[in-house]
């Protein structure tokens, strides 16, 4: 596979039932093998702050704490950050922010709420989703790399060790922002 050494990271937040968030980021290579993985404690936002931030907490939560602490923590350099919910695209990440999609599995008002980002079909029926228009090279290395390995997987075992590390233990308690 060309550029072996180029990585990709998965970023993803959890929201658990009581306003309870937690965080994690797992670079991989090309492969999916993880080469760094960070995560937050859970975190609960104060009633003062579900007051005075309102509809804006969760975004205020997602991006500027959790997604913003986590990205600044990385050692590695990613060539591509991969977001499962579109309120992460506005990470402060210094490489593109792309979400891949199913095209098959999109609904009309899932295609509206995309009218606003760029689409680029890839091949087995995936959609690589930015803000940005990506360059021509990052769109044929995603493909490369998602002909060799399920490019979407490394979500799951992403949400697996945040429910290991964070939510599975009831005895640890929320942190404040």
């Amino acid at each position: 596979m060309a550029e072996i050494n180029a990585l990709i990271a998965y970023l993803m937040i959890l929201k658990e039932s009581e306003e309870r968030y937690t965080g994690g980021i797992m670079v991989t290579d090309p492969y999916t093998i993880p080469v760094e993985f960070k995560y937050t404690e859970p975190l609960k936002p104060t009633g003062l702050q579900k007051i005075l931030y309102g509809k804006s907490i969760e975004k205020f939560i997602w991006v500027d704490v959790i997604a913003r602490k986590l990205i600044q923590g990385l050692q590695e350099n990613p060539r591509l950050l991969l977001i499962q919910d579109k309120i992460l695209f506005p990470v402060p990440a210094k490489n593109p922010v792309c979400m891949i999609a199913s095209a098959a599995g999109e609904t009309k008002a899932e295609e509206q709420d995309y009218e606003d980002l760029f689409s680029d079909q890839l091949e087995g029926g995936y959609q690589l989703i930015s803000k940005m228009k990506p360059s021509p090279d990052l769109v044929q290395w995603v493909q490369r790399v998602s002909r060799e390995v399920d490019i979407l997987e490394p979500f799951n075992r992403l949400k697996e060790a945040l429910q290991y590390v964070c939510l599975s233990e009831p005895e640890k308690q929320s942190k404040k922002l």
